[in-house]
């Protein structure tokens, strides 16, 4: 949400809940772990930090359906035309003042996600061909498997690309437009014109999912990559 709130006061105001911002670094350190132990020919755990970010990135899916407001796809998610209205005035040296991810800031996300997930999804038929085969390499036919290891070797460079543009964007609005992501994704807070804020709040947008609820999405996210893990 964004509107024209230059001459008003800013507060701060919550916006992103506990369960986003654990979501966000697990992934960051998750991604990072994967790479270095793809690098190093440690495929074990290459295997299995791979499932650990399969895990998160279902649970990020479930909480976009499911949890607070901001998290929520609907709240982020617009189509084309919001985009591309959005990046016409993204050059403006001042914040955006959007409560959570704006129209091109949620389009990216999306993108990541879904790079990831079939990333770690395709992870799962490779095979090394030396020491290590994924737990469904040899369950499907091989022309399957064989598509599935080209992309998963063929797409890491992209997802890199893309973890770059992200991390670009974040700078720029560091720098130029003058507003700290980093310190929301850490804190849950940000300040934003009492307009914003108001109206957030007053479409419920500020307030928290149940604890409960993601407790619960987080042990049916986590059965999913441990059953493919003991199973196999």
């Amino acid at each position: 949400m964004m509107l024209n709130s230059a001459a008003q006061p800013t507060v701060r105001i919550r916006i992103w809940d506990p369960f986003v911002r654990l979501f966000h670094w697990l992934l960051v350190i998750g991604i990072g772990f994967c790479w270095w132990s793809g690098e190093t020919g440690r495929m074990d755990l290459h295997y299995q930090c791979g499932l650990v970010v399969l895990g998160l990135v279902i649970f990020r899916i479930l909480w976009g359906l499911l949890g607070s407001p901001s998290a929520r796809f609907s709240h982020f998610l617009k189509g084309p035309g919001a985009v591309i209205a959005y990046l016409r005035h993204i050059m403006l040296p001042k914040p955006s003042h959007s409560f959570g991810h704006n129209a091109a800031g949620g389009a990216m996300v999306m993108g990541l996600l879904l790079a990831i997930l079939v990333q770690t999804v395709s992870g799962l038929f490779n095979t090394d061909d030396i020491v290590f085969d994924g737990p469904f390499y040899g369950k499907v036919p091989e022309w399957f498997s064989d598509k599935m290891g080209f992309i998963h070797d063929q797409l890491f460079n992209p997802l890199l690309a893309l973890i770059g543009l992200h991390i670009a964007v974040i700078l720029f609005y560091r720098l130029w437009k003058r507003e700290n992501l980093v310190a929301a994704m850490i804190t849950g807070r940000a300040r934003l014109p009492q307009g914003v804020a108001e109206r957030a709040e007053k479409n419920g947008e500020t307030r928290f999912a149940s604890p409960l609820k993601a407790v619960l999405l987080v042990v049916i996210a986590a059965a999913i990559p441990a059953a493919i893990y003991w199973l196999n």
